[in-house]
């Protein structure tokens, strides 16, 4: 090699080496040194610094241009030399680019399989950062997807290694997308911590692109919470810099906030301005999700504009965006909005129509069991930072001197931690009061509305009683008959109690086989004559048609009631006890609290 060799390698390092620094706040000019870098790694055949330089001109081009066909093309080159060299690390950025070109054009399934290629890789180098990185692009286009609960699980690990990693940037990613599925499920006070940490942390980087898209994050967030001068002041500094950065999409997305956010204070006409320029950039930037977004926006513009007409041509054309995405959470707010205009210009089918496609949407999204992973993962997440955080107390002092004052302070961060957990699952349950199998009542609903009652039975001295109903040997019916003719029985015990009680009872289902009678304004000798009327009606009940072999069920039944005061016990609790004893006592039959012996039961 000729002696200026070392010095020429050494100067395609250094180039490739600026074009990385630069890209966060310069694209352009990190462009012209990747350029730079190519041209002399070409002369020199020094394949490392080509692949490097291919891979930063990449970066820099997915971020400028509105088309990724090259982007592409320089990726595969970077990936073939990466390969060549047993370079995984090389390997493993480029596959994240070419997932990030994947999940650009809406593939989030091709973009999730590359994701995973290149966390294997990262894994195997032990990256922490890189890792970290992987975890969050996947985390991100979950988000996309709809898939909160997954999303949030990714992201949490995300944050975990960046922290453990000490790496503020890949950090502040993680923080900022958390903040973003927390705004989703609606949990806006939490999401703005997330992001208000984002924003502190990346400033601290020179990642200037990350930052206007945090920006136009949280003053989406404030916007909706009501603070509109805070939430404009974010936003007009997200798109000076998202404009300054040359990020089309970010762009995009800072036109969008502002766009909403004139049109919450009812200046329609500069929202449609803002609005049109950001259908353009997101248009050009193939984010066929943000381009629903805008889309929404603008109907709803017109709408409130007193233009129905075109308002509706608008959020069809979103809504057939959403739905190829399976974004249910787009597709949610677009029906709840079509209900809205079509109740309006009374058309009432159609209103009902998009209204039960919003409702099937929420419950996708904020369902039980979505709810219960949310809950749990940030449970666990916020219990490991306070251990992690207790520990780093515990070894900043003296062990023996300071135990029993860290003990002290885990159970009072605990417990606090418990109570804010708590308040956390009431936001984020955004629950139907109807129970999806029956159509009686839910659980949640029961609660909120017998607390009622027991509050309006003490005021005026009413009478009331509380039946517990459970069908009996109902998992042998599952078990013998399958379990699409147990939801069966569960229907016709459900719409049997539903007809048979007063339009002023309340019947819902507690869970399982199990269903829970409130009779207002009934002493407990009355509601135990009711609740033996019930279960030998559903003793008669003939489930032939249902399956042959099944001709009837029945019931046990526990009642309880105080006529004297309806609050002095847990009602609830009482019936529950009795249910047990009529289990206990044969099943079908019904068992009162304080009335003695079961009423007898003929079958």
């Amino acid at each position: 090699m000729a002696p200026s060799a070392p010095a020429s390698v050494a100067t395609v390092d250094a180039l490739n080496d600026q074009a990385a620094r630069l890209l966060g706040e310069d694209p352009h000019s990190a462009l012209v040194l990747a350029r730079e870098a190519e041209a002399l790694a070409l002369r020199l055949d020094y394949q490392r610094g080509l692949a490097c330089a291919y891979l930063r001109a990449a970066r820099c081009q997915f971020v400028l241009l509105d088309r990724h066909d090259g982007v592409i093309e320089l990726l595969q080159r970077a990936v073939s030399i990466y390969e060549l060299l047993g370079d995984l690390s090389g390997q493993a950025e480029a596959l994240n680019l070419v997932a990030n070109v994947h999940a650009c054009r809406n593939d989030g399934e091709q973009a999730l399989a590359v994701y995973h290629r290149g966390l294997a890789l990262r894994r195997q180098l032990g990256d922490m950062v890189g890792e970290a990185g992987s975890l969050n692009n996947i985390g991100s286009v979950l988000r996309e997807m709809g898939q909160f609960a997954d999303a949030l699980k990714y992201l949490l690990m995300s944050l975990e290694l960046a922290e453990s990693a000490h790496d503020t940037r890949a950090t502040a990613y993680a923080m900022s997308n958390i903040g973003g599925v927390l705004a989703e499920l609606d949990d806006r006070a939490r999401a703005v911590e997330y992001h208000l940490r984002a924003l502190t942390l990346v400033r601290q980087t020179p990642d200037r692109a990350l930052e206007g898209s945090t920006l136009t994050s949280l003053g989406r967030l404030l916007m909706r919470s009501g603070q509109l001068p805070e939430a404009m002041r974010h936003l007009e500094r997200a798109l000076d810099i998202t404009r300054r950065v040359g990020h089309l999409a970010d762009t995009g997305l800072a036109l969008l906030g502002l766009g909403l956010a004139h049109q919450q204070e009812g200046a329609y006409d500069r929202a449609e301005r803002l609005l049109l320029e950001a259908l353009t950039l997101i248009r050009r930037s193939h984010r066929r999700g943000a381009e629903a977004e805008v889309l929404l926006a603008l109907g709803r513009n017109r709408w409130l504009s007193g233009a129905a007409s075109p308002a509706v041509d608008l959020l069809s054309q979103a809504l057939k965006l959403a739905e190829v995405l399976r974004a249910d959470h787009i597709s949610g707010k677009l029906h709840e909005l079509l209900s809205q205009i079509h109740e309006q210009q009374g058309h009432a089918a159609a209103a009902l129509r998009h209204f039960k496609e919003f409702y099937a949407c929420q419950q996708r999204i904020h369902g039980q069991e979505t709810q219960r992973r949310v809950r749990g993962l940030l449970g666990r997440a916020e219990l490991e930072r306070a251990h992690l955080q207790v520990e780093h107390e515990r070894k900043r002092g003296d062990e023996l001197a300071s135990a029993l004052g860290l003990a002290r302070e885990s159970e009072r961060q605990k417990q606090e931690l418990l109570a804010q957990l708590s308040q956390q699952a009431d936001m984020l349950r955004q629950l139907a009061r109807e129970d999806g199998l029956t159509g009686l009542a839910n659980r949640r609903w029961l609660d909120a509305q017998l607390d009622r009652e027991r509050e309006r039975a003490r005021r005026y001295r009413h009478g009331l009683s509380v039946a517990m109903v459970d069908i009996d040997h109902f998992k042998s019916v599952n078990d013998r008959f399958s379990h699409r003719v147990g939801d069966e029985v569960l229907r016709r015990v459900g719409r049997l109690l539903r007809d048979t009680c007063r339009s002023g009872d309340i019947v819902g289902r507690y869970g399982g086989e199990e269903f829970v009678v409130v009779l207002v304004e009934t002493p407990l000798a009355a509601a135990t004559a009711v609740c033996e009327k019930l279960r030998q009606r559903i003793a008669d009940l003939d489930l032939s048609d249902i399956h042959p072999d099944l001709k009837h069920i029945t019931v046990s039944i526990g009642v309880a009631g105080d006529a004297e005061d309806p609050v002095a016990h847990n009602l609830l609790n009482d019936a529950d006890v009795q249910l047990y004893a009529a289990k206990q006592g044969g099943r079908n039959q019904v068992r009162s609290a304080g009335l003695g012996a079961p009423q007898a039961a003929s079958a």
